[in-house]
């Protein structure tokens, strides 16, 4: 991924905030010459192998699984908050638009999961994780064992114990301070806290 060196995001928890906070990813691959490509819900463990592990599960019936090569490796992408910007909203108007956004690129080598045991805990934690996110009531067993049972036998897990994470967060750190506040403004004005959170956390970073 191109990163000039003022949009470099390297603070992984700042990255696995990022993944939890936007866990719909991407999982990319190549097969034969012929790239693969899933969009998939993911967990994140951050403790989890050297650099943190990626767990989530296909359905049986999609044949992306069956190509994933556990040799080699293959990227994970997160999209983060993003937003056209528009010159008219800088103190010096002489600019282009431009779009500010953050993302996180996730390597690792692929490892398929088909033990009902552990494939029962993997689709358990990530249940959990959303609807503890959501803060609702529901629970898993209110899915009747047999049902339940069948639902997992139509699914295959998948577990990618990360080797890298590269994170581009481009909010304007390349224009001046008061450029970045008049944006900042802007976007508290439009709703998007999700942008100008990021953009304020940056501003009083040390430089």
């Amino acid at each position: 991924m191109y990163t000039p060196s003022s949009f470099k995001e390297e603070n992984p928890d700042v990255l696995f905030d990022l993944i939890e906070d936007h866990n719909f990813g991407i999982i990319f691959s190549q097969h034969k010459d012929q790239p693969e490509a899933t969009h998939l819900p993911f967990l994140v463990h951050r403790k989890k192998g050297e650099q943190g592990t990626l767990i989530a599960h296909f359905a049986k019936a999609n044949k992306h699984w069956k190509k994933l090569d556990e040799t080699k490796e293959v990227l994970v992408v997160f999209q983060g908050p993003h937003s056209y910007i528009s010159p008219a909203w800088y103190v010096n108007r002489a600019e282009v638009p431009t779009w500010n956004y953050a993302t996180v690129h996730v390597f690792g080598k692929p490892k398929i999961i088909d033990d009902p045991t552990e494939l029962n805990k993997m689709v358990k934690e990530l249940t959990h994780f959303h609807e503890d996110q959501e803060n609702t009531d529901w629970k898993l067993n209110e899915v009747p064992e047999k049902e339940y049972n069948t639902d997992l036998k139509a699914i295959v897990g998948l577990e990618i114990e990360i080797s890298k994470m590269e994170g581009k967060f481009k909010f304007n750190q390349n224009k001046s301070d008061k450029d970045q506040k008049s944006v900042i403004s802007k976007m508290d004005d439009l709703g998007r806290d999700d942008i100008s959170a990021i953009m304020k956390r940056n501003l009083d970073s040390p430089k």
